[in-house]
């Protein structure tokens, strides 16, 4: 059995404009502020891009000066990765800035900027994981009329997410077993 999920550009551009404004916390003291998006696309096998203004306080020698960035540009990369059980069922979403868009200050500046939140994202493990393998995967009762089967199984046996240009697409296969009732006999070999 197969599964598909598909989110369009549209979808996201919406998801991310009820997320704003986005609080993430960079470093002990630090934090970064993403406000509405202005632009959201996608990028084919890479990811989401999405264009927001900033504002990031990360306070120095004492002093929390917020810097405020402009068309600020952060991937969201996309991967489906093994779950706890060791099959396909953690989609996860990483964040990596590729512009701080900090327009008072030399390129070299903005350049390491960028790098130090980036080695930030990265060290305090910043993303989204859902773990559909768990939430998909479930055993449904089945009622006392069905004599001859007590449950039915659903499993998720693998997943893989693909981006286009167009879409996300999150796509799901799914195993299934039945239960068969305590006592129940075969009335077909009867």
């Amino acid at each position: 059995m197969r599964c598909e999920a598909i989110l369009t550009q549209h979808d996201l551009r919406d998801l991310f404009a009820k997320l704003a404004p986005l609080e993430i916390r960079i470093g002990e003291s630090a934090t970064l502020v993403l406000e509405s998006p202005t632009e959201v696309s996608l990028v084919a096998v890479e990811g989401v891009s999405v264009v927001c203004d900033a504002t990031l306080h990360w306070p120095l020698l004492g002093v929390d000066l917020p810097v405020h960035m402009r068309q600020l540009t952060v991937r969201i990369h996309l991967a489906v990765r093994p779950g706890p059980n060791g099959n396909s069922g953690v989609l996860a979403f990483t964040l990596q800035i590729e512009r701080t868009g900090v327009s008072l200050l030399p390129a070299a500046f903005d350049d390491r900027v960028t790098t130090l939140l980036n080695k930030e994202l990265v060290s305090k493990h910043v993303e989204l994981a859902w773990n559909f393998g768990k939430t998909l995967t479930h055993v449904f009762s089945l009622p006392a009329g069905l004599v001859s089967a007590a449950a039915l199984g659903v499993r998720v046996e693998s997943g893989s997410i693909e981006v286009t240009e167009n879409e996300v697409r999150l796509v799901v296969e799914f195993g299934a077993d039945v239960q068969k009732r305590v006592g129940a006999t075969d009335r077909r070999s009867a």
